[in-house]
């Protein structure tokens, strides 16, 4: 079961609780300052509270460093978000994603160490990307409300193996898009290679990751089958 906090229960605060309830195995925390604001959306999550996120105690007592996501999507008001935004990181919350409202917010944002950052115009978007942890991979899209496209780290259990010894399509009905990892330019710098021309005999390396497309159930049980197996 992933658990996810959402802080700031604005317009795309509410959008993002909308998809993510529609996935399966999630549990939603919703916060605000406002008590109206938590009434109008308790009935849709797991819980609802009515905290000020710019107070450690409140966070503290929530336990907001277990969460597997915390996604920040207040502003507007942002001395808010820049002061909770510490905090989060300052209590060690996992996977943190922040909206912010103009480049100055983004860049300190960025300065105090948040690298998921969504813009007014990303938020606002239909398919938004909540770039999310969903168990080992990343979601990169929802292309429909059940069908989503992630990435997938190459792990110990996955490394050595074949495309045709694994079977994803067959076992998991798993689409495997293309191939991302990182490698050394001529110069030395470092780069991204992404491989679409996918070799069914090539055994996998670990550390690379797998660009995939398919269900969200299908996903999570390809998440699950590698998380234990």
């Amino acid at each position: 079961m992933l658990q996810y906090a959402v802080i700031g229960l604005g317009t795309l605060g509410r959008t993002i609780i909308s998809r993510l309830m529609s996935k399966p195995s999630v549990e939603i925390l919703a916060i605000d300052s406002s008590m109206e604001q938590v009434e109008a959306i308790k009935n849709y999550v797991t819980q609802a509270i009515k905290i000020d996120s710019t107070q450690k105690e409140a966070l503290e007592a929530i336990e907001i460093d277990k969460f597997d996501a915390v996604i920040l999507t207040i502003g507007e008001d942002m001395m808010t978000s820049i002061l909770t935004a510490l905090l989060l990181k300052e209590l060690k919350a996992k996977n943190i994603i922040a909206r912010y409202s103009d480049e100055k917010h983004k860049a300190i944002l960025s300065m105090i160490g948040i690298q998921n950052l969504v813009s007014p115009e990303e938020s606002m978007g239909i398919h938004i990307a909540e770039q999310l942890d969903v168990a080992d991979s990343l979601l990169l899209y929802d292309l429909t409300e059940n069908y989503s496209i992630v990435e997938f780290p190459v792990s110990r259990l996955l490394a050595g193996k074949t495309f045709k010894e694994l079977e994803l399509r067959k076992r998991y009905k798993i689409n495997v898009v293309a191939i991302k990892k990182d490698v050394k330019s001529i110069l030395g710098d470092d780069k991204v290679s992404i491989n679409c021309t996918l070799d069914p005999d090539t055994p996998l390396e670990e550390g690379s990751i797998l660009i995939i497309a398919g269900h969200d159930k299908d996903i999570e049980k390809l998440n699950t089958k590698m998380k234990y197996e």
